[in-house]
């Protein structure tokens, strides 16, 4: 199994995740009511549109599709839409520190981003030991914004969201900016893996290990019109 590059030229104009296999029903009982266990085997199933628009973006397109063998081969990939993720807050003028907001103002004063009161880069991390299975975290905010059910973040190469917070997450009146500590958080899917206390956490730009989904890799299509769209339909590697 090999992890194949995921193209960078390509547009993402639609997206739908979502977690199947999170529970199994043992039918209904004696009084008539359905039984249900939740299950770990949860895992992501997503949908994803692209626009192709020059010819690169073609030659990319085709190249990773073969690439993957079907399904045999995993790549990358995660949510694109990043409205809602623990952004920094600005402390002169509000307002959240989003990528386009970083990268304009970086442009104008290059101090901006690595001004440790102004930069958008987030700074997450475990901030005890999780075990196998695990359905709940406490994190450690170093640096970052407020963290809320349905936000999007990955450890090692596994995407979760988060479906709760188990601890109140502390933000200070007078600007919006919260405070750095730790967060307790209940999340889906369940933890792949066993990982150690300070294992970084990613918020800015989750992804997870992915793979064509099967019933998906041999009916790829696109149009042929100039500007022409992909779908592509992928499971989480496992």
């Amino acid at each position: 199994m090999a992890i194949i590059p995921f193209p960078v030229g390509p547009a993402c104009f639609s997206e739908g995740w979502r977690i199947e296999n999170a529970s199994r029903t043992g039918g209904a009982t004696i009084t008539g009511q359905q039984q249900f266990s939740q299950s770990p085997a949860g895992r992501w199933r997503g949908r994803m549109q692209f626009h192709c628009i020059s010819d690169d973006d073609y030659l990319e397109v085709d190249g990773f599709l073969a690439a993957l063998d079907g399904s045999a081969n995993t790549f990358y990939l995660g949510p694109v839409d990043w409205r809602g993720r623990p952004w920094n807050i600005d402390p002169l003028v509000g307002g959240h520190i989003t990528p386009d907001l970083a990268k304009g103002s970086a442009a104008i004063d290059p101090d901006f981003d690595t001004n440790p009161d102004t930069t958008g880069r987030l700074t997450f991390s475990l901030a005890e030991a999780v075990t196998m299975n695990a359905t709940s975290l406490r994190i450690r905010r170093d640096k970052g914004g407020a963290l809320k059910r349905g936000q999007y973040l990955s450890i090692g190469d596994r995407l979760h969201i988060i479906t709760g917070l188990t601890t109140p997450d502390l933000i200070i009146p007078e600007n919006g900016q919260a405070v750095a500590g730790e967060i307790g958080v209940t999340i889906r899917p369940w933890t792949r893996a066993a990982y150690g206390a300070g294992t970084a956490i990613e918020f800015a730009a989750p992804r997870g290990l992915m793979r064509l989904a099967p019933d998906f890799a041999s009916a790829l299509e696109r149009t042929t019109s100039p500007l022409a769209d992909i779908a592509i339909e992928f499971t989480e590697a496992y």
